[in-house]
């Protein structure tokens, strides 16, 4: 089984502040499964996915990008 959790960032799009957080996530086991960009019709921002075959190490990657202020929804079971 898999977990993820998921990232928004606020549009523009900050290529660095991006790396940033996946240094982050890989740092702890993760690895970014998808990156969705800002929606053209609305307020949405760009939502960058994380997976992990460790829930524990899930919780702690979440934890981290919150405490440095991030948006971070999940984790959640992912997959079979």
């Amino acid at each position: 089984m898999s977990f993820m959790f998921e990232v928004f960032c606020k549009p523009p799009a900050n290529p660095t502040k991006e790396a940033a957080v996946s240094d982050r996530v890989a740092a702890l086991g993760g690895r970014l499964d998808y990156r969705e960009d800002a929606n053209d019709d609305g307020p949405g921002g760009i939502c960058l996915t994380y997976e992990f075959d460790d829930r524990r190490l899930a919780g702690e990657a979440a934890d981290l990008l919150r405490q440095l202020g991030e948006h971070v929804e999940g984790p959640v079971d992912y997959g079979p």
